[in-house]
């Protein structure tokens, strides 16, 4: 399923968005911030994210038959008899088995908001994949910071300075790209302004 992550650290724990400290939310948040750096204190904090492994939380029996009782009550469908009925709800049943409970209530909102009849399994089933848990998305993050390494200098450590051919063949390959971060010397980055924005 879309939401499930992997690692392949055996010993990587399960955990829930909900158990997330604001501190380590707030680290999160930065990471697809192009210019942000993190100190080895808020690398500490996500590096256990890093290294979880999202979950399903799995629907029970229970969940699946309400979810395919509630959308059957409010989307018109063909008649198909009372032996149809029970035969089509156990396929139904049997389909969606193992789902995650969050990932079926997200599906079940998407076929009330964009279908006019009763969603088939294969209809049910592109929205479950649609659907990314909290869990898989601080995750993702949190690798994305591991990889990144844009780790902020500690105090009085200073930058190495990048080669000046170095840095003006990246800054090139960086621009040809639509990529806006260059390098400076003191191997900071920076945002170049767009040239529309220069010639205005």
């Amino acid at each position: 399923m879309a939401n499930d992550l992997t690692t392949t650290d055996h010993a990587a724990a399960a955990f829930s968005a909900l158990s997330l400290t604001q501190s380590t939310r707030a680290v999160l948040d930065k990471a697809f911030e192009p210019t942000a750096t993190f100190t080895a204190a808020e690398l500490a904090l996500i590096e256990p994210v890093a290294g979880a492994v999202a979950t399903v939380q799995v629907a029970e029996e229970r969940v699946i038959r309400q979810s395919i009782g509630a959308l059957a009550a409010a989307l018109p469908a063909q008649d198909i008899g009372d032996a149809g009925s029970k035969l089509k709800l156990n396929t139904y049943m049997a389909m969606l088995a193992g789902c995650d409970e969050r990932a079926l209530a997200h599906a079940c909102r998407r076929c009330l908001d964009e279908l006019d009849w009763m969603p088939t399994i294969h209809q049910l089933k592109e929205r479950l994949r649609n659907w990314t848990s909290p869990e898989a998305v601080a995750i993702s993050r949190a690798r994305a910071i591991i990889r990144a390494g844009r780790r902020a200098p500690t105090q009085g450590e200073d930058r190495a300075d990048l080669p000046e051919d170095e840095r003006q063949r990246v800054n090139a390959f960086l621009r040809t790209h639509g990529v806006a971060t260059r390098f400076a010397a003191d191997g900071s980055t920076y945002q170049e302004a767009p040239l529309d924005a220069e010639a205005a």
